[in-house]
């Protein structure tokens, strides 16, 4: 939990903005999981921008799988930022590495920040 702590905390101070940057964040964890075992991670987002987390490499990922998407407005005011929650659950063993992208699904290298998730499912 204070891993997930630290690593939203990071994305808040890196992804401010949805300016395309040569300097785009590259973020990386690591979870350790069971069969069947789920952990969450928190993304900083602002949907109204058109940019949302994308799943890239979803097809060559056997050993997990999302089981849930929720996006939290942080307030009621439009266009403020929020926060995507995707779930994850390991189906089998083995160790693999989940690639988000914070991008707009319709524009071509639109991507502003990434994430790689590496994942050990025992």
């Amino acid at each position: 939990m204070k891993a997930l702590v630290i690593l939203c905390f990071a994305i808040i101070i890196i992804v401010p903005s949805c300016k395309k940057d040569k300097n785009s964040a590259n973020l990386k964890a690591y979870y350790e999981i069971n069969v069947n075992q789920s952990f969450q991670v928190s993304l900083v987002s602002n949907m109204s921008t058109g940019y949302s987390w994308k799943w890239t490499n979803k097809p060559s990922v056997s050993i997990v799988d999302s089981t849930d998407w929720n996006y939290i407005l942080d307030n009621n005011q439009a266009g403020s930022n929020g926060k995507e929650i995707w779930k994850f659950q390991g189906i089998r063993s083995g160790e693999n590495a989940i690639i988000l992208e914070y991008c707009r699904p319709w524009e071509q290298n639109s991507t502003i920040s990434s994430m790689e998730i590496i994942i050990r499912v025992r």
